[in-house]
C-alpha cells in the first residue's frame, strides 16, 4: 500500500496537482490543485488538503497515518519548479510590475508596467487569502482622472475641500501596494458623521470582503493574525486601544514580525509578518500614545443632517453605481504616478517620508503642486502634534507652567512638584502625572518632538552632582506673515 501511495503522489507531481516550490520570502511550500480551487500551504499543515485531493481524485479516504507518511515523504523531496515565487496579499509591486488582483477562482489581475495596463494573470505570483476575501469588480476605463473630484465629494462627508484632497491622496497610495509604508487612517466625528459607513467604502475600493466591519480582536494573537492575512484592516467603532495594541498597529504601519511557538512542537518557532494598512474610527481619537500618532492621518466627518440622510439601500447603490469610476480614477492616476522617475524638490518630509513622495507623484497627475500636497501633509502633522499634546497631562501642564516663562532651569524633580501643583489648581487628578523624576523624563522623551516642531519648546537634560538639571526654553515662535514680512 506505501508504494501504491507514493506512485500516485509522484503521478500527481508529474500532472501538476501537486507542486514543491521555492516562495520568497515564505521559503519552500506545497501547492495543491484540485481543478476547482488552488491553495498554497506549508507541507506540515497540509493535512486537510491532501485529504480531500486524494478523495477526489482517487476515490480514497486516507487515515492520519497514511496522510502523515506522504507528507513525510514531501518533505524530503526535491523542489519540482525552479522558478522562485513571490508572495502577495492583494496587491504585488516590485518597482517594474504592478499587479492587483481581481478575482481568487482565476488568477485574474490589473497588470501594469512602464508601458501599458492590462487585465492578465501573471504566473510567478501568489496571492495569499483570508476567510474573508472578496472578488473586486473590474474598473470603469472610460473616465478622466480630474473626475476622482467631484466623486469623492459625491460619496464622502468631510469638513473641507483640503480634507478631500487628503482622502484622495490616501485612496489612491492605498493601491501603491506595501512597498511603502502607509499611515495609519484614523476617522473621527460626533456620532452621525458615517464613520462606519465611510469605512465600508473605502473597504470596498481597496480590499473587498464577505464580512461586515469588525472590531479589534480578542487578545493580541487575533488581530496579529489579521495583520499578517489582510491587506487593509479596518477596525471599527473604538472607544480606546491599550499600549500593547498601539504598539502592534504601530509596528505593521512601518512593518514587523512577530514570533510565536508552533503549537505541538517545543522549539519550533512560527515567523509572521505584520505589514498592512490599518485604518480605525472612533467618535473621540482612538490612538492616544505620540508614537502611533506620528504615523497617523486623522480626517474629520462632518455629522449628515436629517435632510441628507438616505436609506441603506439607496445609499448603497448610488455608491455601486460610481465605483467602477472610482476604480477607474484611481488606477488611471496609479499608472502614470507609479513610474514617475522625476525627483521631488520637497526639501522637508513628514515621518513616513516614501508615503510623502507617493503623495506628490500622485498629485502631479491631479495637477496639484509639490508645495500644496506637502501642505496638506504638514497640515495633518500639526493637527496630529496638538493632538498627541492635548492627550497627554504632562504636555498641558508643561504648557501652562511655560506660557509665561522664557527659560526654566529646575530639577527634573522640582518639576515633577511644579506640574503637579499646576495640576492640582487646574483640578487634574494628580495620578495621571508620572510618580517619580526617572517616569517623568521617559513621559517627557515621547512629546520631545510635538513640543518642539508645534510650539517651539525645547528642553535638555543634564547631570549636575548629584541631581538631574532641566533646562526648558521657550522659543517663540515667529508666525507666517512676520516671517514672510521679514523676508521681503
Amino acid at each position: 500500500m506505501d508504494d501504491k501511495l507514493f506512485q500516485m503522489v509522484e503521478n500527481m507531481i508529474k500532472d501538476g496537482r501537486i507542486k514543491i516550490i521555492k516562495l520568497e520570502p515564505d521559503g519552500i511550500r506545497l501547492h495543491i490543485s484540485t481543478g476547482q480551487e488552488n491553495c498554497l500551504v506549508d507541507i506540515e499543515q497540509s493535512h486537510k488538503k491532501l485529504r480531500k485531493l486524494f478523495y477526489q481524485e482517487y476515490n480514497l479516504f486516507l487515515d492520519g497515518k497514511q496522510i502523515q507518511m506522504i507528507i513525510d515523504y514531501l518533505e524530503i523531496h526535491p523542489v519540482t519548479d525552479t522558478t522562485v515565487y513571490q508572495t502577495a496579499n492583494r496587491i504585488y509591486n516590485d518597482g517594474n510590475l504592478y499587479a492587483y488582483e481581481l478575482e481568487r477562482e482565476t488568477g485574474k489581475c490589473i497588470v501594469m508596467t512602464e508601458t501599458e495596463i492590462c487585465i492578465e494573470k501573471i504566473s510567478h505570483v501568489f496571492f495569499r487569502h483570508s476567510s474573508d476575501y472578496k472578488n473586486q469588480i473590474e474598473p470603469d476605463w472610460k473616465v478622466d482622472v480630474q473626475d476622482i473630484f467631484p466623486l469623492v465629494h459625491k460619496h464622502f462627508n468631510l469638513k473641507n475641500e483640503k480634507q478631500e484632497k487628503l482622502l484622495i491622496l490616501y485612496l489612491v497610495t492605498a493601491f501603491w501596494g506595501l512597498r511603502i509604508a502607509h499611515p495609519l487612517l484614523i476617522l473621527t466625528g460626533e456620532k452621525g458623521s458615517s464613520k462606519s459607513t465611510t469605512m465600508r467604502k473605502l473597504e470596498r475600493l481597496i480590499d473587498p470582503k464577505k464580512s461586515d466591519l469588525c472590531g479589534l480582536p480578542k487578545g493580541s494573537d487575533g488581530l496579529e493574525l489579521r495583520l499578517s492575512n489582510t491587506y487593509f484592516v479596518t477596525l471599527d467603532n473604538l472607544s480606546n486601544i491599550n499600549r500593547n495594541v498601539s504598539d502592534t498597529i504601530a509596528r505593521a504601519v512601518t512593518g514587523g514580525s512577530v514570533t510565536k511557538r508552533a503549537l505541538y512542537h517545543n522549539t519550533k518557532e512560527i515567523v509572521m509578518d505584520i505589514k498592512a494598512l490599518v485604518a480605525m474610527n472612533g467618535v473621540s481619537l482612538i490612538a492616544k500614545e505620540s508614537d502611533l500618532l506620528d504615523r497617523s492621518l486623522i480626517l474629520e466627518l462632518d455629522r449628515i443632517s436629517s435632510k441628507e440622510i438616505k436609506g441603506e439601500e439607496e445609499l448603497w447603490e448610488a455608491f455601486e453605481k460610481d465605483r467602477a469610476k472610482i476604480l477607474g480614477c484611481i488606477f488611471l492616476i496609479l499608472s502614470e504616478a507609479l513610474f514617475d522617475r522625476k525627483e521631488t524638490t520637497a526639501k522637508e518630509k513628514i515621518r513616513l517620508a516614501d508615503f510623502h513622495i507617493a503623495c506628490i507623484k500622485v498629485g502631479r497627475v491631479l495637477h496639484m503642486t509639490e508645495s500644496e500636497v506637502s501642505s496638506l501633509l504638514w497640515e495633518n502633522q500639526k493637527n496630529v502634534n496638538r493632538q498627541s499634546i492635548d492627550e497627554d497631562i504632562v504636555a498641558c501642564c508643561l504648557l501652562e507652567l511655560m506660557s509665561h516663562e522664557k527659560e526654566y532651569v529646575n530639577s527634573v524633580t522640582g518639576l515633577l512638584c511644579d506640574l503637579s501643583r499646576i495640576a492640582y489648581q487646574n483640578g487634574i487628578v494628580s495620578s495621571t502625572l508620572p510618580k517619580t523624576p526617572n517616569h517623568l523624563s521617559k513621559r517627557l522623551s515621547k512629546i520631545k518632538s510635538n513640543l518642539q516642531s508645534e510650539y517651539s519648546i525645547t528642553y535638555h537634560i543634564a547631570n549636575v552632582g548629584a541631581f538631574k538639571e532641566i533646562t526648558i526654553r521657550n522659543n517663540e515662535k515667529v508666525c507666517d506673515s512676520c516671517e514672510s514680512e521679514n523676508h521681503q
